[in-house]
This record gives C-alpha cells, sequence and structure tokens, in this order.
C-alpha cells in the first residue's frame, strides 16, 4: 500500500484545509499590517513612504532566506515539525509586532512572521504531491495558490471592522495572531510525517540520487521559474499594498483593489479546470501574462471608472487563471520526489521575492520622487516578465495525439 493511502481521505483533506488556512491568515498579518502603514508610520514618526516599505520588506527578506533553508528544515525536523515550526513563527512575529516601541524591533518582528510564511508556503507543493494523485493535484495545486488571495480578501473585510473593535494597530495584530495561534494548534493535532526523499512515480527509481541545494544552483529551470512569477508577484504585492492608499486611478483604488483580490478567486477555479482540460501549460501562461500586464496599465490610464472596474476584474481573474498551470509544471517534472520538489519551490519562491523586494523599495522611491501613478507604470510594465518566461519554461503537458513525451525535461 502507498503511503499516500495509508491517510484516510477525511484526515487528508482535513491537513490541507489547516494548512491553507494557516497561509491564507499569514497573509491576513501581512495585508492588515501594510494597510495599517498610516498608522504605523504616524506611531514610529516615519516621514518617507521609502522607509515605511521596509515593514512589508522585512517580510520579503525573510522569505528569502526563509525559503532557501525550507528544505533542509523539512529533512531535519521531517514534515510535522517543520510546519509547525513554520506556524509558530507566523504567530510569534505577529504578536511580538504588537508590543515593540522602536522601529527597527517591529520591521524585525515583521521578519520572523515572515520567515515564517517563506517555509511554509514551500511546504505547500511536498504536501500535495504526496497525498493527492495526478487527477486531484491540479484542482489543491488552485486552492493553495488562492490561499494569498483569500487572505487578502479577508483582511480588506475585517481590518476595518477589527480596528474599530480593537480600536489600535497592536491590538488588530494580537487579534490575527490569536487567529493563527488557533491554526498552530490545530496543526499540532492533526499533522503528521511522511517520507520525504521517495520518488512519486509509479515505478521505483534504484540508488535515487538526493537532490540537494547544489544540485539545484546548477538547474537553469530553477531560475527561470521566479523570473517567471516576479513580475506578477510584484504587481500583485503592490496592488493590494501601495495601491489602496494612493490616489491614482479614475475609482476609488480600495474599491478597484478589492476587485482584483475578488476575482482572483474565480480565476483560481477557472485555471484548474483549465489545467484539467488543455494539455499544454506555457499557452495559459503566456496569454494571460501578456492580457494582466495590459489590463493593470489600462485600469492605472483610464479616466473612466467603469473602464477602470472591468480592467480590475480582468486583472485579478488574469493574475490567477495561470497560476496552478505554473506550480503543476514542476510537479510535472521527471523523477520528481517531495525533497527535490522543495528545493525546487524554495529557489522559486526565494529568487521571485529577491526580486520583489528591490523592486519594492524602487517603487516607494518612484513614489516619493513622481508620485503613485509612475510607480504604478513601472509596476505593470515589469509584470511582463510572467509573459517573456512563457517562452522560456519547458512545456510538460502533453499533447493529446498518442500522448507524446514532455518537449523538454530540463530538471532531470
Amino acid at each position: 500500500m502507498s503511503e499516500r493511502m495509508q491517510t484516510s481521505g477525511v484526515k487528508v483533506y482535513l491537513i490541507e484545509t489547516v494548512m491553507f488556512f494557516t497561509y491564507a491568515f499569514f497573509a491576513v498579518s501581512w495585508i492588515a499590517g501594510t494597510s495599517l502603514t498610516p498608522q504605523i508610520m504616524a506611531y514610529f514618526h516615519l516621514k518617507s513612504f521609502a522607509s515605511a516599505t521596509f515593514i512589508s520588506n522585512a517580510i520579503t527578506v525573510a522569505k528569502i532566506i526563509g525559503n532557501l533553508l525550507a528544505a533542509w528544515f523539512l529533512v531535519k525536523l521531517q514534515p510535522k515539525k517543520a510546519i509547525a515550526l513554520a506556524s509558530a513563527l507566523i504567530v510569534i512575529g505577529t504578536g511580538i509586532g504588537a508590543f515593540v516601541s522602536e522601529f527597527w524591533m517591529f520591521v524585525a518582528a515583521r521578519f520572523v512572521m515572515g520567515f515564517g510564511g517563506a517555509l511554509f508556503v514551500v511546504y505547500f507543493s511536498p504536501m500535495v504531491i504526496r497525498y493527492f494523485d495526478a487527477k486531484r493535484r491540479a484542482a489543491i495545486n488552485g486552492i493553495n495558490a488562492a490561499a494569498y488571495n483569500i487572505g487578502s480578501i479577508i483582511a480588506m473585510l475585517i481590518v476595518a471592522p477589527v480596528v474599530s473593535l480593537v480600536v489600535t494597530w497592536q491590538n488588530s495584530l494580537l487579534f490575527f495572531a490569536g487567529c493563527s495561534l488557533v491554526l498552530f494548534i490545530l496543526w499540532l493535532l492533526f499533522g503528521e510525517d511522511f517520507e520525504v526523499n521517495s520518488s512519486i512515480s509509479a515505478k521505483p527509481i534504484e540508488n535515487e540520487h538526493r537532490y540537494t541545494f547544489k544540485d539545484g544552483m546548477k538547474e537553469s529551470f530553477n531560475y527561470i521559474l521566479p523570473f517567471t512569477y516576479c513580475g506578477l508577484l510584484l504587481l500583485y504585492i503592490v496592488i493590494l499594498t501601495i495601491f489602496p492608499i494612493s490616489n491614482s486611478a479614475a475609482v476609488n483604488p480600495k474599491t478597484l483593489s478589492t476587485v482584483v483580490a475578488l476575482t482572483g478567486v474565480l480565476g483560481s477555479a477557472v485555471g484548474i479546470g483549465v489545467v484539467r482540460k488543455v494539455d499544454r501549460r506555457l499557452p495559459v501562461l503566456r496569454w494571460s501574462g501578456l492580457l494582466m500586464s495590459v489590463s493593470a496599465l489600462v485600469m492605472v490610464m483610464t479616466s473612466s471608472g467603469a473602464v477602470a472596474l472591468v480592467m480590475a476584474a480582468f486583472l485579478g481573474f488574469l493574475m490567477f487563471l495561470p497560476m496552478t498551470a505554473l506550480v503543476t509544471i514542476p510537479q510535472e517534472l521527471p523523477h520528481m520526489t517531495p525533497a527535490k520538489l522543495t528545493v525546487i519551490m524554495g529557489f522559486f519562491w526565494s529568487c521571485a521575492y529577491l526580486f520583489e523586494s528591490i523592486t519594492y523599495y524602487i517603487i516607494g522611491l518612484i513614489i516619493d520622487a513622481s508620485g503613485f501613478k509612475a510607480a504604478l507604470y513601472v509596476a505593470s510594465a515589469l509584470s511582463l516578465t510572467f509573459f517573456i518566461g512563457s517562452f522560456l519554461l519547458p512545456e510538460t503537458g502533453k499533447k493529446k495525439a498518442g500522448g507524446m513525451k514532455n518537449l523538454r525535461k530540463e530538471a532531470n
């Protein structure tokens, strides 16, 4: 009996649910902290927006480091303890931030929270390929890809009411830390370990090589995949954190950000169906990426409120439509194991957030120098990496006719 079948269906979905909401509430804490930027800037006497970007960049820098270390923690601690550590750091980092009196201490607390989130997001992929067969992976990948987006929607809906109820931004962070604490306890109750170095392929591989960080550094795929995603990531974070407090659209930017987040859920759902029905992965990435960048640019440029709303809807939909296809590509590479996939996804998230961290600070400088609209133009232009990357990635999908083999197998 395979390891995947040793866990009951109910428990597998319970594990998936706890992991999904743990990362969703990490996103809530991240978005809540950034949406409260004006209050936090006032509390710590910050004058420039570029300085305030360190709050968010503390998380992204932590993600760069944490993503690369995720595989090491997974192997050393095994999945249950590694995921528990990630969840605990989210709780601790969120909660400590409410008690500090110095800006650097607040930044450090956000770093701890970000480190936990960095570990956690990498562990989605090994969990998926270990517990779910190929037929169900598309759906679970799509759901997990939407976790951050769901968290951002939750944040948009509840941050203002929570602040009104508990009065201060400090108490708000404590409230969200409490939500993450509940999920941490649930993981301790229901999480479990699984083998991370055995292949998920039907045929066992003799003398299977253990894929290391050094191996990952030699693979061009591990740089092309994050390059593809990094521009989309920057645009998405800018839309959720900077755009809502700007005055750079024909409609209230908060409304447009909410529309982007809501239609992103629909895009995720459609993306699951697309991966199931469409045999190729790259065309989905290519055209979604191009239309996404165009939608963002038009949303910012237009003077028509109706057009801005329509473009925001297209933007959110197109951001998340290709995500299931994107994260499915590394899972479909040959000879994949949970440990190898953890290394690959560690590179993926780390490199993507490294780019985002640098460019997010640059966006802050552009805002200080030229205003919000100029910064949004730059973010829209940089999102074209998704379109460009679709010409560089291997095609792991198979043609209908005769089940032809994959075109490229770079990560062999």
